[in-house]
Protein backbone atom coordinates (compact mmCIF):
# COMPACT_ATOMS: atom_id res chain seq x y z
CA UNK A 1 0.00 0.00 0.00
CA UNK A 2 1.64 3.00 -1.37
CA UNK A 3 1.22 6.95 0.45
CA UNK A 4 -0.87 7.69 -2.01
CA UNK A 5 -3.75 5.39 -1.04
CA UNK A 6 -3.26 6.72 2.93
CA UNK A 7 -3.71 10.29 2.12
CA UNK A 8 -6.90 10.60 2.94
CA UNK A 9 -6.86 7.51 5.28
CA UNK A 10 -8.25 10.03 8.59
CA UNK A 11 -10.51 12.05 6.86
CA UNK A 12 -12.92 11.12 9.38
CA UNK A 13 -12.47 12.72 12.50
CA UNK A 14 -13.99 9.88 14.32
CA UNK A 15 -11.29 7.15 13.20
CA UNK A 16 -8.20 9.82 14.16
CA UNK A 17 -9.70 10.27 17.73
CA UNK A 18 -10.35 6.34 18.11
CA UNK A 19 -6.46 6.14 16.93
CA UNK A 20 -5.20 8.99 19.19
CA UNK A 21 -6.99 7.48 22.21
CA UNK A 22 -5.82 3.70 21.63
CA UNK A 23 -2.29 5.44 21.83
CA UNK A 24 -3.23 7.08 25.39
CA UNK A 25 -5.49 4.52 27.01
CA UNK A 26 -2.91 2.49 27.33
CA UNK A 27 -1.05 0.12 30.51
CA UNK A 28 0.05 3.64 31.87
CA UNK A 29 -3.80 4.66 32.02
CA UNK A 30 -4.99 1.69 32.85
CA UNK A 31 -3.00 0.46 35.70
CA UNK A 32 -0.26 1.79 36.85
CA UNK A 33 -0.89 5.76 37.12
CA UNK A 34 -3.66 4.68 39.35
CA UNK A 35 -1.40 2.60 41.38
CA UNK A 36 0.59 4.86 42.11
CA UNK A 37 -1.68 7.66 43.02
CA UNK A 38 -3.32 5.33 45.10
CA UNK A 39 -0.06 4.22 46.90
CA UNK A 40 0.93 8.09 47.11
CA UNK A 41 -2.33 9.71 48.50
CA UNK A 42 -5.44 8.91 46.12
CA UNK A 43 -7.26 12.25 46.74
CA UNK A 44 -4.66 14.67 46.44
CA UNK A 45 -2.97 13.06 43.33
CA UNK A 46 -6.64 12.74 41.63
CA UNK A 47 -6.71 16.65 41.79
CA UNK A 48 -3.19 16.94 40.85
CA UNK A 49 -3.18 14.86 37.96
CA UNK A 50 -5.98 16.38 36.35
CA UNK A 51 -4.41 20.07 36.78
CA UNK A 52 -1.48 18.76 35.13
CA UNK A 53 -3.29 17.45 32.22
CA UNK A 54 -5.34 20.37 31.86
CA UNK A 55 -2.15 22.66 32.27
CA UNK A 56 0.45 20.61 30.49
CA UNK A 57 -1.07 17.54 29.18
CA UNK A 58 -3.40 19.69 26.65
CA UNK A 59 -0.82 22.33 25.57
CA UNK A 60 2.37 19.74 24.42
CA UNK A 61 0.09 17.32 22.51
CA UNK A 62 -1.79 20.07 20.63
CA UNK A 63 1.56 21.45 19.95
CA UNK A 64 2.42 18.16 18.15
CA UNK A 65 -0.77 17.65 16.64
CA UNK A 66 -0.44 21.04 15.01
CA UNK A 67 3.05 19.98 13.55
CA UNK A 68 2.06 17.20 12.53
CA UNK A 69 -1.53 18.32 10.77
CA UNK A 70 0.63 21.67 9.18
CA UNK A 71 3.41 19.95 7.85
CA UNK A 72 1.66 16.54 6.80
CA UNK A 73 5.33 15.14 7.91
CA UNK A 74 6.14 12.24 9.90
CA UNK A 75 8.46 11.66 13.43
CA UNK A 76 10.85 11.65 10.80
CA UNK A 77 10.67 14.53 8.28
CA UNK A 78 9.48 16.75 10.84
CA UNK A 79 12.81 17.20 12.51
CA UNK A 80 14.17 17.90 9.05
CA UNK A 81 13.42 21.78 9.75
CA UNK A 82 16.71 22.66 10.68
CA UNK A 83 19.50 20.10 9.06
CA UNK A 84 21.38 19.93 12.52
CA UNK A 85 18.58 18.10 13.87
CA UNK A 86 17.77 15.99 11.42
CA UNK A 87 18.72 12.82 13.07
CA UNK A 88 16.53 13.33 15.85
CA UNK A 89 13.59 11.36 14.17
CA UNK A 90 15.48 8.15 14.31
CA UNK A 91 15.47 8.18 18.34
CA UNK A 92 11.78 8.45 18.70
CA UNK A 93 12.32 5.31 16.28
CA UNK A 94 14.18 3.95 18.88
CA UNK A 95 12.23 4.48 21.55
CA UNK A 96 8.90 2.97 19.82
CA UNK A 97 11.38 -0.34 19.14
CA UNK A 98 12.51 -0.84 22.42
CA UNK A 99 8.95 -0.30 24.08
CA UNK A 100 7.25 -2.26 21.61
CA UNK A 101 9.49 -5.14 22.98
CA UNK A 102 8.69 -4.35 26.50
CA UNK A 103 4.88 -4.20 25.26
CA UNK A 104 4.96 -7.99 23.85
CA UNK A 105 6.78 -9.20 26.53
CA UNK A 106 4.17 -7.82 29.06
CA UNK A 107 1.22 -8.88 27.02
CA UNK A 108 2.51 -12.15 26.64
CA UNK A 109 2.51 -12.36 30.05
CA UNK A 110 -0.94 -10.64 30.42
CA UNK A 111 -2.49 -13.49 28.10
CA UNK A 112 -1.15 -16.23 30.18
CA UNK A 113 -3.00 -14.52 33.06
CA UNK A 114 -6.16 -13.81 31.64
CA UNK A 115 -6.47 -17.31 29.98
CA UNK A 116 -5.65 -19.43 33.47
CA UNK A 117 -8.15 -16.83 34.94
CA UNK A 118 -10.97 -18.59 33.27
CA UNK A 119 -9.58 -22.24 35.20
CA UNK A 120 -11.33 -23.72 38.32
CA UNK A 121 -9.83 -23.52 40.87
CA UNK A 122 -6.97 -20.59 39.59
CA UNK A 123 -3.48 -22.01 39.81
CA UNK A 124 -2.65 -18.68 41.98
CA UNK A 125 -4.95 -18.93 44.58
CA UNK A 126 -3.62 -22.67 46.01
CA UNK A 127 -0.33 -23.73 46.58
CA UNK A 128 1.00 -26.05 44.47
CA UNK A 129 4.05 -28.04 43.94
CA UNK A 130 5.76 -24.63 42.61
CA UNK A 131 5.15 -23.33 45.97
CA UNK A 132 7.29 -23.49 48.99
CA UNK A 133 6.44 -25.20 52.79
CA UNK A 134 5.55 -21.43 53.85
CA UNK A 135 2.68 -20.85 50.99
CA UNK A 136 -0.66 -19.57 51.99
CA UNK A 137 0.35 -19.52 55.96
CA UNK A 138 -1.26 -16.20 56.65
CA UNK A 139 -4.58 -17.85 55.76
CA UNK A 140 -4.38 -21.20 57.77
CA UNK A 141 -1.36 -20.18 60.85
CA UNK A 142 -3.04 -18.22 63.91
CA UNK A 143 -0.22 -17.33 65.07
CA UNK A 144 1.39 -15.84 62.17
CA UNK A 145 -2.09 -13.78 61.54
CA UNK A 146 -2.30 -12.60 64.89
CA UNK A 147 1.49 -11.62 65.54
CA UNK A 148 1.47 -9.77 61.90
CA UNK A 149 -1.99 -8.53 61.48
CA UNK A 150 -3.24 -7.68 65.26
CA UNK A 151 -0.30 -6.64 67.35
CA UNK A 152 1.24 -2.97 66.29
CA UNK A 153 3.89 -3.27 65.57
CA UNK A 154 4.37 -6.43 64.51
CA UNK A 155 7.34 -9.12 64.82
CA UNK A 156 10.24 -8.59 62.93
CA UNK A 157 9.90 -12.08 61.53
CA UNK A 158 6.85 -10.24 59.75
CA UNK A 159 8.18 -8.05 57.77
CA UNK A 160 8.82 -10.40 54.90
CA UNK A 161 5.59 -12.18 54.93
CA UNK A 162 4.21 -10.81 51.57
CA UNK A 163 6.81 -13.81 50.19
CA UNK A 164 4.76 -16.20 51.71
CA UNK A 165 0.79 -15.05 48.97
CA UNK A 166 0.84 -17.92 46.85
CA UNK A 167 0.29 -15.22 44.08
CA UNK A 168 3.84 -14.08 44.72
CA UNK A 169 5.11 -17.44 44.79
CA UNK A 170 3.08 -18.56 41.71
CA UNK A 171 4.40 -15.56 39.65
CA UNK A 172 8.17 -15.52 41.17
CA UNK A 173 9.36 -19.09 40.89
CA UNK A 174 6.69 -20.70 38.61
CA UNK A 175 6.31 -17.96 35.70
CA UNK A 176 9.77 -16.40 36.00
CA UNK A 177 11.73 -19.51 37.84
CA UNK A 178 13.65 -17.31 40.65
CA UNK A 179 14.24 -20.48 42.45
CA UNK A 180 16.15 -22.02 39.07
CA UNK A 181 19.76 -22.70 39.18
CA UNK A 182 19.78 -22.50 35.21
CA UNK A 183 17.52 -19.92 32.55
CA UNK A 184 13.86 -21.27 32.89
CA UNK A 185 10.98 -20.50 30.81
CA UNK A 186 7.18 -21.32 31.02
CA UNK A 187 6.02 -23.43 28.31
CA UNK A 188 2.62 -21.51 28.76
CA UNK A 189 3.91 -18.16 28.48
CA UNK A 190 5.65 -18.74 25.36
CA UNK A 191 2.69 -20.25 23.71
CA UNK A 192 0.68 -17.18 24.91
CA UNK A 193 3.96 -14.83 22.98
CA UNK A 194 3.20 -16.91 19.49
CA UNK A 195 -0.21 -16.27 19.61
CA UNK A 196 -0.17 -13.05 20.62
CA UNK A 197 2.54 -12.48 17.58
CA UNK A 198 -0.19 -13.90 15.44
CA UNK A 199 -2.89 -11.75 16.29
CA UNK A 200 -0.56 -8.67 15.40
CA UNK A 201 0.49 -10.36 12.16
CA UNK A 202 -3.57 -10.70 11.53
CA UNK A 203 -4.54 -7.59 12.57
CA UNK A 204 -2.01 -5.31 10.29
CA UNK A 205 -1.81 -8.01 6.85
CA UNK A 206 -5.32 -5.69 5.82
CA UNK A 207 -5.59 -2.94 7.81
CA UNK A 208 -7.18 -0.35 5.95
CA UNK A 209 -10.13 -2.46 6.15
CA UNK A 210 -9.95 -3.72 9.29
CA UNK A 211 -8.78 -0.25 11.45
CA UNK A 212 -12.06 1.36 11.93
CA UNK A 213 -13.53 -1.92 13.52
CA UNK A 214 -10.36 -2.37 15.64
CA UNK A 215 -9.66 0.57 16.59
CA UNK A 216 -13.66 1.06 17.77
CA UNK A 217 -13.00 -1.99 19.94
CA UNK A 218 -9.33 -1.11 21.40
CA UNK A 219 -10.85 2.54 22.05
CA UNK A 220 -14.45 1.77 23.34
CA UNK A 221 -14.04 -1.68 25.33
CA UNK A 222 -11.24 -0.56 28.06
CA UNK A 223 -13.24 2.42 28.73
CA UNK A 224 -16.54 0.49 29.45
CA UNK A 225 -15.39 -2.28 31.14
CA UNK A 226 -13.22 0.09 33.80
CA UNK A 227 -16.80 1.67 34.41
CA UNK A 228 -18.32 -1.76 34.95
CA UNK A 229 -15.61 -2.87 37.61
CA UNK A 230 -15.62 0.34 39.08
CA UNK A 231 -19.45 -0.05 39.63
CA UNK A 232 -18.64 -3.58 40.55
CA UNK A 233 -15.67 -2.49 42.90
CA UNK A 234 -18.35 -0.71 44.82
CA UNK A 235 -20.93 -3.47 45.58
CA UNK A 236 -18.02 -5.21 47.81
CA UNK A 237 -17.60 -5.54 51.25
CA UNK A 238 -15.41 -3.06 53.87
CA UNK A 239 -16.26 0.40 51.17
CA UNK A 240 -17.85 1.99 54.00
CA UNK A 241 -15.41 1.13 56.71
CA UNK A 242 -12.00 1.88 54.89
CA UNK A 243 -12.81 3.91 51.98
CA UNK A 244 -12.02 7.10 54.04
CA UNK A 245 -8.83 5.47 54.70
CA UNK A 246 -7.95 3.98 51.45
CA UNK A 247 -8.55 7.21 49.69
CA UNK A 248 -6.37 9.95 52.33
CA UNK A 249 -8.93 11.79 52.69
CA UNK A 250 -6.81 14.19 54.85
CA UNK A 251 -4.13 14.38 52.09
CA UNK A 252 -1.40 12.96 54.92
CA UNK A 253 -0.02 10.35 52.79
CA UNK A 254 -0.09 12.56 49.44
CA UNK A 255 2.19 15.66 51.69
CA UNK A 256 4.39 12.71 52.21
CA UNK A 257 5.05 11.20 49.20
CA UNK A 258 4.07 13.28 46.30
CA UNK A 259 6.54 13.85 43.49
CA UNK A 260 5.59 16.74 41.07
CA UNK A 261 8.24 15.38 38.29
CA UNK A 262 7.45 12.06 38.72
CA UNK A 263 3.72 12.71 38.23
CA UNK A 264 4.55 14.80 35.34
CA UNK A 265 6.75 12.49 33.88
CA UNK A 266 3.57 9.52 34.29
CA UNK A 267 1.29 12.38 32.48
CA UNK A 268 3.10 12.54 29.80
CA UNK A 269 4.38 8.96 29.17
CA UNK A 270 0.08 8.57 28.95
CA UNK A 271 -0.14 11.14 26.61
CA UNK A 272 2.52 9.48 24.20
CA UNK A 273 3.86 12.74 23.66
CA UNK A 274 7.85 12.94 22.67
CA UNK A 275 7.31 9.22 21.14
CA UNK A 276 6.66 10.35 17.75
CA UNK A 277 3.36 8.78 17.58
CA UNK A 278 1.09 11.89 17.87
CA UNK A 279 3.33 13.17 14.65
CA UNK A 280 2.54 10.32 12.80
CA UNK A 281 -1.34 9.79 13.12
CA UNK A 282 -1.76 14.22 13.06
CA UNK A 283 0.21 14.23 9.39
CA UNK A 284 -2.80 11.71 8.36
CA UNK A 285 -5.57 14.02 9.48
CA UNK A 286 -6.73 16.93 6.71
CA UNK A 287 -5.65 20.05 6.47
CA UNK A 288 -8.57 22.03 8.26
CA UNK A 289 -9.33 19.26 11.03
CA UNK A 290 -10.11 20.92 14.80
CA UNK A 291 -6.61 20.08 15.79
CA UNK A 292 -7.28 21.85 19.02
CA UNK A 293 -10.49 20.63 20.02
CA UNK A 294 -9.90 17.02 19.11
CA UNK A 295 -6.21 17.43 21.59
CA UNK A 296 -8.76 18.83 24.47
CA UNK A 297 -11.17 15.32 23.85
CA UNK A 298 -8.34 12.96 23.70
CA UNK A 299 -6.64 14.50 26.97
CA UNK A 300 -9.77 14.96 29.18
CA UNK A 301 -11.07 11.41 28.16
CA UNK A 302 -7.89 10.14 29.34
CA UNK A 303 -7.74 12.10 32.40
CA UNK A 304 -11.41 11.02 33.53
CA UNK A 305 -10.46 7.20 32.82
CA UNK A 306 -7.39 7.71 35.12
CA UNK A 307 -9.34 9.40 37.56
CA UNK A 308 -12.22 6.57 37.39
CA UNK A 309 -8.72 4.05 37.72
CA UNK A 310 -7.67 6.09 40.88
CA UNK A 311 -10.78 5.82 42.71
CA UNK A 312 -11.70 2.31 41.74
CA UNK A 313 -8.49 0.84 42.81
CA UNK A 314 -9.34 2.69 46.41
CA UNK A 315 -12.19 0.78 46.40
CA UNK A 316 -10.44 -2.92 45.56
CA UNK A 317 -7.93 -1.89 48.61
CA UNK A 318 -10.68 -1.91 50.75
CA UNK A 319 -12.48 -5.34 51.11
CA UNK A 320 -8.60 -6.67 51.42
CA UNK A 321 -7.58 -3.93 54.29
CA UNK A 322 -11.51 -4.68 55.71
CA UNK A 323 -10.86 -8.82 55.43
CA UNK A 324 -7.13 -8.54 57.14
CA UNK A 325 -7.68 -5.80 59.22
CA UNK A 326 -4.28 -3.56 57.60
CA UNK A 327 -4.59 -0.32 56.68
CA UNK A 328 -4.82 0.24 52.83
CA UNK A 329 -1.45 2.29 52.97
CA UNK A 330 0.85 -1.45 54.13
CA UNK A 331 -0.40 -3.60 51.43
CA UNK A 332 0.67 -0.67 48.93
CA UNK A 333 3.64 -0.76 50.07
CA UNK A 334 4.47 -4.22 49.86
CA UNK A 335 6.95 -4.68 47.18
CA UNK A 336 4.86 -7.02 44.67
CA UNK A 337 4.36 -6.14 40.93
CA UNK A 338 1.61 -4.35 40.00
CA UNK A 339 -0.86 -6.89 37.98
CA UNK A 340 0.35 -10.30 38.60
CA UNK A 341 0.58 -10.36 42.28
CA UNK A 342 -1.12 -7.52 44.02
CA UNK A 343 -4.17 -7.32 41.34
CA UNK A 344 -5.11 -10.91 41.95
CA UNK A 345 -4.87 -11.01 45.70
CA UNK A 346 -7.10 -7.82 45.82
CA UNK A 347 -9.81 -9.48 43.14
CA UNK A 348 -10.00 -12.70 45.60
CA UNK A 349 -11.20 -10.71 48.17
CA UNK A 350 -14.54 -9.72 45.88
CA UNK A 351 -18.16 -11.73 45.19
CA UNK A 352 -17.37 -13.61 42.46
CA UNK A 353 -13.91 -12.78 41.94
CA UNK A 354 -13.06 -15.49 38.79
CA UNK A 355 -15.90 -12.75 37.01
CA UNK A 356 -13.54 -9.27 38.17
CA UNK A 357 -10.51 -11.09 37.58
CA UNK A 358 -11.41 -11.99 34.04
CA UNK A 359 -12.65 -8.56 33.23
CA UNK A 360 -9.73 -7.18 35.40
CA UNK A 361 -6.94 -8.79 32.56
CA UNK A 362 -9.24 -8.26 30.12
CA UNK A 363 -9.29 -4.38 29.59
CA UNK A 364 -5.58 -4.22 30.68
CA UNK A 365 -4.84 -6.28 28.02
CA UNK A 366 -6.70 -5.14 24.73
CA UNK A 367 -5.39 -1.26 26.18
CA UNK A 368 -2.01 -2.76 25.25
CA UNK A 369 -2.40 -4.73 23.15
CA UNK A 370 -4.44 -1.69 21.47
CA UNK A 371 -0.99 0.30 21.59
CA UNK A 372 1.25 -2.56 20.32
CA UNK A 373 -1.44 -2.57 16.77
CA UNK A 374 -0.94 1.17 16.97
CA UNK A 375 3.06 1.21 17.09
CA UNK A 376 3.32 -2.01 14.79
CA UNK A 377 0.82 0.17 12.08
CA UNK A 378 2.97 3.36 12.55
CA UNK A 379 6.07 1.25 11.61
CA UNK A 380 4.50 -0.40 8.13
CA UNK A 381 2.87 3.27 7.18
CA UNK A 382 6.49 5.01 8.06
CA UNK A 383 8.58 2.62 6.31
CA UNK A 384 6.03 1.73 3.11
CA UNK A 385 6.20 5.73 2.93
CA UNK A 386 10.03 5.45 1.90
CA UNK A 387 10.32 1.91 0.52
CA UNK A 388 8.05 1.04 -2.32
CA UNK A 389 8.38 -2.97 -1.81
CA UNK A 390 7.56 -2.37 1.86
CA UNK A 391 4.21 -0.82 0.48
CA UNK A 392 3.43 -3.17 -1.72
CA UNK A 393 4.41 -6.37 0.55
CA UNK A 394 2.87 -4.51 3.60
CA UNK A 395 1.60 -8.13 4.79
CA UNK A 396 4.92 -9.87 4.96
CA UNK A 397 6.43 -7.11 6.48
CA UNK A 398 4.14 -7.52 9.43
CA UNK A 399 4.60 -10.60 9.32
CA UNK A 400 8.42 -10.62 9.90
CA UNK A 401 8.06 -7.43 12.43
CA UNK A 402 5.76 -10.26 14.35
CA UNK A 403 7.82 -12.90 13.92
CA UNK A 404 10.99 -10.91 14.84
CA UNK A 405 9.17 -9.58 18.33
CA UNK A 406 8.48 -13.29 19.29
CA UNK A 407 12.24 -14.40 18.67
CA UNK A 408 13.38 -11.57 20.22
CA UNK A 409 11.37 -11.55 23.36
CA UNK A 410 11.06 -15.08 23.53
CA UNK A 411 14.39 -14.53 26.15
CA UNK A 412 13.16 -12.05 28.19
CA UNK A 413 9.96 -14.31 29.04
CA UNK A 414 11.93 -15.83 32.24
CA UNK A 415 14.22 -15.63 35.01
CA UNK A 416 14.80 -11.97 35.98
CA UNK A 417 14.29 -10.46 32.01
CA UNK A 418 11.11 -9.31 32.93
CA UNK A 419 11.96 -6.91 35.65
CA UNK A 420 15.27 -6.20 33.88
CA UNK A 421 12.94 -4.62 30.85
CA UNK A 422 10.78 -2.51 33.52
CA UNK A 423 13.87 -0.83 34.52
CA UNK A 424 15.21 0.28 30.98
CA UNK A 425 11.60 0.82 30.34
CA UNK A 426 11.64 3.71 33.39
CA UNK A 427 15.08 4.91 31.72
CA UNK A 428 14.27 5.48 28.14
CA UNK A 429 11.34 6.89 29.66
CA UNK A 430 13.26 9.87 30.46
CA UNK A 431 14.56 10.02 26.76
CA UNK A 432 10.68 10.53 25.52
CA UNK A 433 11.13 13.74 28.38
CA UNK A 434 14.20 14.74 26.23
CA UNK A 435 12.84 14.25 23.20
CA UNK A 436 9.05 16.31 24.09
CA UNK A 437 11.60 19.09 25.24
CA UNK A 438 13.59 19.84 22.24
CA UNK A 439 10.13 19.91 20.54
CA UNK A 440 9.32 22.40 22.52
CA UNK A 441 12.41 24.60 22.27
CA UNK A 442 12.82 23.45 18.18
CA UNK A 443 8.97 24.14 16.86
CA UNK A 444 8.01 26.84 19.08
CA UNK A 445 10.95 28.42 20.34
CA UNK A 446 13.29 28.08 18.04
CA UNK A 447 10.98 28.66 15.61
CA UNK A 448 9.28 31.98 16.67
CA UNK A 449 6.04 31.93 19.20
CA UNK A 450 4.57 34.23 16.78
CA UNK A 451 5.23 32.66 13.17
CA UNK A 452 4.23 29.54 14.82
CA UNK A 453 0.91 31.03 15.66
CA UNK A 454 0.29 32.63 12.69
CA UNK A 455 0.98 28.68 11.36
CA UNK A 456 -2.24 27.51 13.65
CA UNK A 457 -4.11 31.29 12.53
CA UNK A 458 -3.61 30.03 9.35
CA UNK A 459 -4.25 26.08 9.12
CA UNK A 460 -7.43 26.70 11.66
CA UNK A 461 -8.81 30.09 10.78
CA UNK A 462 -8.44 31.37 14.31
CA UNK A 463 -5.37 31.98 16.25
CA UNK A 464 -4.18 30.04 19.63
CA UNK A 465 -5.48 31.61 22.49
CA UNK A 466 -3.30 33.41 25.11
CA UNK A 467 -3.71 30.93 27.51
CA UNK A 468 -2.16 28.19 25.22
CA UNK A 469 0.84 30.44 23.88
CA UNK A 470 1.83 31.19 28.04
CA UNK A 471 1.78 27.69 28.31
CA UNK A 472 4.07 26.89 25.61
CA UNK A 473 6.84 29.25 26.69
CA UNK A 474 6.30 28.31 29.98
CA UNK A 475 6.34 24.63 29.43
CA UNK A 476 10.53 24.95 28.75
CA UNK A 477 11.17 25.80 32.04
CA UNK A 478 8.72 22.97 33.41
CA UNK A 479 10.34 20.37 31.33
CA UNK A 480 14.05 21.41 31.96
CA UNK A 481 12.58 20.76 35.39
CA UNK A 482 11.20 17.34 35.51
CA UNK A 483 13.86 16.15 32.63
CA UNK A 484 16.86 16.96 35.04
CA UNK A 485 15.22 15.78 38.14
CA UNK A 486 13.84 11.83 36.52
CA UNK A 487 17.80 12.18 34.83
CA UNK A 488 18.99 13.22 39.04
CA UNK A 489 17.29 9.84 40.29
CA UNK A 490 18.08 7.70 37.80
CA UNK A 491 21.63 8.60 38.24
CA UNK A 492 21.21 8.00 41.99
CA UNK A 493 19.91 4.12 41.62
CA UNK A 494 22.46 3.16 38.41
CA UNK A 495 23.99 0.59 39.91
CA UNK A 496 20.96 -0.55 42.42
CA UNK A 497 20.18 -3.74 39.53
CA UNK A 498 21.11 -4.98 36.60
CA UNK A 499 18.26 -3.46 34.61
CA UNK A 500 18.89 0.09 36.44
CA UNK A 501 22.45 -0.10 34.87
CA UNK A 502 21.42 -1.01 31.30
CA UNK A 503 18.40 1.22 31.08
CA UNK A 504 20.88 4.67 32.43
CA UNK A 505 23.59 3.45 29.59
CA UNK A 506 20.96 3.49 27.04
CA UNK A 507 19.64 6.40 28.35
CA UNK A 508 23.55 8.26 28.04
CA UNK A 509 24.11 6.74 24.80
CA UNK A 510 20.93 8.03 23.09
CA UNK A 511 21.10 11.46 24.60
CA UNK A 512 24.90 11.67 23.90
CA UNK A 513 24.17 10.35 20.24
CA UNK A 514 21.79 12.73 19.84
CA UNK A 515 24.13 15.74 20.31
CA UNK A 516 27.53 14.23 19.32
CA UNK A 517 26.02 14.39 15.67
CA UNK A 518 24.68 17.39 15.87
CA UNK A 519 27.87 18.49 17.02
CA UNK A 520 29.78 17.04 14.40
CA UNK A 521 27.87 18.54 11.72
CA UNK A 522 27.91 22.21 13.15
CA UNK A 523 31.49 21.33 12.94
CA UNK A 524 31.45 19.87 9.29
CA UNK A 525 29.67 23.28 8.53
CA UNK A 526 31.79 25.35 10.23
CA UNK A 527 34.37 23.62 8.16
CA UNK A 528 32.75 23.33 4.58
CA UNK A 529 31.52 27.69 5.32
CA UNK A 530 27.70 25.87 5.70
CA UNK A 531 27.27 26.85 9.33
CA UNK A 532 24.42 29.04 8.64
CA UNK A 533 22.45 26.27 6.37
CA UNK A 534 22.83 23.97 9.41
CA UNK A 535 21.19 25.98 11.17
CA UNK A 536 18.74 27.72 9.17
CA UNK A 537 14.71 26.85 8.84
CA UNK A 538 14.01 24.73 5.59
CA UNK A 539 12.73 26.49 2.92
CA UNK A 540 10.07 23.87 2.08
CA UNK A 541 8.81 23.89 5.84
CA UNK A 542 5.05 23.82 6.05
CA UNK A 543 2.21 22.99 3.88
CA UNK A 544 3.23 19.75 1.34
CA UNK A 545 0.58 21.31 -1.62
CA UNK A 546 2.04 24.57 -3.42
CA UNK A 547 -1.17 25.91 -3.17
CA UNK A 548 -1.57 25.76 0.87
CA UNK A 549 2.50 26.61 0.42
CA UNK A 550 1.06 30.15 -1.85
CA UNK A 551 -1.46 31.02 0.39
CA UNK A 552 0.41 30.39 3.81
CA UNK A 553 3.11 32.98 1.85
CA UNK A 554 -0.01 35.22 1.76
CA UNK A 555 -1.56 35.17 4.72
CA UNK A 556 0.41 37.21 7.21
CA UNK A 557 -0.89 40.41 5.15
CA UNK A 558 -4.08 38.87 3.91
CA UNK A 559 -4.43 38.83 7.70
CA UNK A 560 -3.50 42.27 9.03
CA UNK A 561 -5.86 43.93 6.09
CA UNK A 562 -9.17 41.65 7.11
CA UNK A 563 -7.91 42.31 10.57
CA UNK A 564 -7.84 46.32 9.98
CA UNK A 565 -10.82 45.95 7.84
CA UNK A 566 -12.72 44.05 10.89
CA UNK A 567 -11.90 46.80 13.33
CA UNK A 568 -12.73 49.61 11.11
CA UNK A 569 -16.46 48.15 10.77
CA UNK A 570 -16.76 47.45 14.49
CA UNK A 571 -15.92 50.93 14.54
CA UNK A 572 -17.76 52.24 12.61
CA UNK A 573 -20.77 50.01 14.29
CA UNK A 574 -19.93 51.45 17.16
CA UNK A 575 -20.17 55.19 16.19
CA UNK A 576 -23.52 54.26 14.49
CA UNK A 577 -25.39 52.47 17.63
CA UNK A 578 -24.42 55.50 19.49
CA UNK A 579 -25.80 58.12 17.45
CA UNK A 580 -28.52 56.00 17.29
CA UNK A 581 -29.10 55.92 20.98
CA UNK A 582 -28.60 59.78 21.16
CA UNK A 583 -31.17 60.01 18.49
CA UNK A 584 -34.03 58.21 20.91
CA UNK A 585 -32.87 59.90 24.02
CA UNK A 586 -33.74 63.15 22.33
CA UNK A 587 -36.74 62.07 20.81
CA UNK A 588 -38.32 60.78 24.53
CA UNK A 589 -37.07 63.91 26.17
CA UNK A 590 -39.30 66.36 23.66
CA UNK A 591 -35.74 68.06 21.08
CA UNK A 592 -36.41 68.29 18.11
CA UNK A 593 -35.26 65.77 16.26
CA UNK A 594 -32.27 67.35 14.53
CA UNK A 595 -31.24 64.69 12.18
CA UNK A 596 -34.50 64.58 10.60
CA UNK A 597 -34.21 68.13 10.16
Amino acid sequence: MHDSNDSNEYDSRKLYLMEMLTQTLGINTMLYIPHIAVAWGAAGNAISLVLIYISIGIPLLYMENVVGQFTGRDCLEVWYARSCLSHFGYFHICWQALYLIYLHTLNSLLLHYLIISFENPIPYYACGRWSKSNCGILSHNYSVNQECLKIKPPLPYCTKLYETFPEYQYYRFFILGHDKTSYFLAWRVSVASAVLSVFLFLCCIKRRYCLKWLLLFFSLFPVVARVIFMIGSMLQKGLVVKYEEAVDADFTVFSQRFSLSNAISEVLYSLKVGTGLSFGTASRTSFRAPCYSNSVIVVIITAAVIVLGIFSNVMMVCPYAFQYSVTPAVFMGYPLANIFEKMPRLIHMYEFSSLWLVLAYSFIAISSIGLSICILSSFIKLFGKRFLTIAQYSGLFSFVIAFSLYIVTTPLLGTMSRFVLVDIRRATNVLMLFMVMMENFVFVHWYGLGKFSEDIHFMQGVPPKATIKICWLLLAVVLAYVFISQFIELFSERNETLGSTVGFCILVMNIAGALTISTVKLLIGVYKKTFRELLRLDPTWGPKTVILQRSRAMFTAQAMTKEYIYRQYHLQAGILMRQKRSNVRNDKSGWPAVAQA
